[in-house]
């Protein structure tokens, strides 16, 4: 009894129970047949030890499954209870071949149930004992056999991976789906050689293809690596325009790597080339509206001014023209060369400024005493050019060769009357820059102004503060106002559908002295402005704002 607790105890109690009670009734049975008229002690004693061992082997299958393969404990127990059925069907039809034997004559009766009883148990046994559990194995969905564990199975792929990358010679890994699946092992293990035999008739071209790869990402695959070298030479020579003696080489990391698998994807070297002379982006361009400017732009695509002006060098943040096409942002090749050239040059030094106070001068008003030199200094940097722009420069020696004169200028100190000049300039109106200073092909004149075009009406400001020097009409500027700021600059506002200052009056910097129109020679309405310094028309972009 011990013993069948030991064997079943994963079983429930109610199915315990069961079992137990049925196993005292096949052991009274296997005692009645063994004492029943046989006249014979040894069969008696075999059939004990035979319902002994049985027992032990029992319990020792049920001890293992519930400690090594857990999820089938319960089976194996179900499995169990099926052999105590299938005995006790076979003793109980071993009991009616008794009865029928006891017709028959004495010699033969006393032989024929203990062979029987003796061939049944056996074959219990041999049944129990010999078969066990295994893996069995599939290779793309084709059985070759069972393993007792998965590590005897990998160290066979192992092997033959070890082989093909001894004879590639670049380490080699096996494109196969190996399944497994739980089976009955028959002892019969699998053919190691057969298995070896099979993948390797699998593997088709071993030939060693080389793989030219971009950052590690590879962009074809070709049998000649001397072809795939001098493709990379041949890009390089021709993405470096403009050789500077210095040290050329890739951005990326371009190489030529072997590769022993056999799903690399060969390509001829015209199609890698041309995979290799494409863009990973294309080209962001803009077309200007009106109110726009290069930092709004740049602003609405996530870049910065000096990126948007690196890339459009002919347009200029202050003549930014509607209708201009802008590249935002510049393609990205999937290939960029790199030069470092050590480079020496002259570099200019900056000059201090030394302020003196002249109690007897405004604020608003200075004087230049002694003007600045710049120094001068001899630089060798090596500097950076990717695909022919400059990238980064590092200074590598510095000599000064003429030092630098400090600027003496004298500041006043008193605080000027109200409306006197602050000697900055504002933007003089709210509108959209139309016109820049200089010739103007298009008009074939020359433009001594900046014009700002917006709505007749609108507000025009007095860009400093100062006094109105004259407030009329005059000639081709129309109604106009001239400022004279008393600090050797005017100002002058032109083509004004009204005027709202006289002359002599005074005027603060931002107050309403005018509104835009198109009197005079104009194309539209728009304000003309100019700055005078000592009688002479300069570019007011370069004052304004400074």
């Amino acid at each position: 009894m011990a013993s069948l607790d030991r064997s079943y105890g994963g079983a429930s109690p109610r199915h315990s129970h069961r079992l137990r009670r049925r196993w005292v009734v096949t052991r009274l049975h296997l005692s009645r047949m063994a004492g029943i008229g046989m006249g014979s002690e040894t069969v008696h004693d075999l059939l004990g030890f035979w319902v002994r061992l049985l027992s032990v082997v029992l319990g020792g299958l049920a001890r293992v499954g519930r400690a090594v393969f857990l999820p089938l404990y319960r089976t194996l127990a179900r499995t169990a209870y099926g052999v105590e059925r299938l005995f006790q069907k076979a003793l109980s039809g071993l009991w009616q071949l008794r009865l029928r034997a006891l017709l028959r004559p004495a010699h033969v009766r006393g032989r024929l149930i203990p062979a029987l009883m003796l061939a049944a148990a056996t074959v219990g046994i041999l049944t129990v004992c010999f078969l066990s559990v295994g893996l069995r194995v599939e290779i793309n969905g084709v059985p070759v056999g069972i393993v007792s564990d998965r590590a005897e199975m990998e160290e066979i792929l192992s092997s033959v991976q070890d082989r093909v990358s001894q004879y590639v010679g670049v380490p080699y890994s096996l494109d196969v789906d190996v399944s497994y699946s739980i089976a009955y092992d028959d002892g019969r293990g699998v053919d190691r050689e057969q298995i070896s035999d099979y993948l390797m008739a699998g593997l088709g071209d071993l030939a060693v293809k080389y793989v030219l790869t971009v950052d590690g990402q590879p962009i074809g695959a070709n049998r000649s690596r001397t072809a795939l070298e001098l493709l990379r030479q041949r890009l390089l020579e021709k993405n470096a325009t403009s050789f500077k003696g210095g040290k050329v080489d890739f951005v990326q990391d371009v190489q030529v790597v072997p590769q022993g698998s056999m799903d690399a994807r060969e390509m001829s070297v015209a199609d890698i080339e041309s995979r290799l002379t494409g863009e990973t982006r294309s080209a962001v361009i803009y077309e200007v509206q009106p109110g726009d400017t290069l930092s709004g732009i740049a602003a609405r695509y996530g870049t910065t001014t000096a990126d948007v002006m690196a890339n459009n060098p002919g347009v200029q943040a202050e003549n930014l023209l509607v209708g201009t096409h802008v590249v935002v942002q510049a393609s990205v090749p999937v290939l960029s060369v790199k030069e470092t050239v050590s480079e020496q040059y002259v570099q200019r030094i900056d000059y201090d400024t030394v302020r003196q106070e002249n109690d007897e001068m405004y604020t608003t008003q200075s004087r230049v005493i002694k003007s600045g030199v710049y120094g001068e200094a001899s630089v060798t940097a090596d500097v950076t050019y990717v695909d022919g722009r400059e990238d980064s420069r590092v200074v590598t020696d510095w000599v000064v060769t003429k030092e630098p004169e400090s600027e003496i200028i004298e500041v006043g100190t008193q605080t000027p009357p109200p409306k006197s000049a602050t000697g900055t300039f504002m933007k003089p109106s709210n509108g959209v820059y139309s016109s820049g200073f200089g010739y103007r092909k298009n008009l074939r004149d020359y433009h001594t102004g900046v014009d700002f075009a917006g709505p007749v009406g609108t507000s025009i400001f007095a860009a400093d503060g100062g006094k109105v020097s004259y407030a009329a009409w005059k000639g081709n500027y129309g109604y106009c106002v001239f400022i004279d700021h008393e600090n050797g600059y005017v100002t002058v506002y032109a083509h004004c559908s009204k005027l709202l200052v006289k002359e002599g009056q005074r005027v603060a910097k931002g107050e309403t002295i005018a509104r835009v129109g198109a009197t005079g020679r104009v194309t539209g309405p728009h304000v003309h402005f100019e700055i005078r310094v000592n009688g002479t028309q300069v570019n007011p972009l370069k004052y304004i704002g400074k």
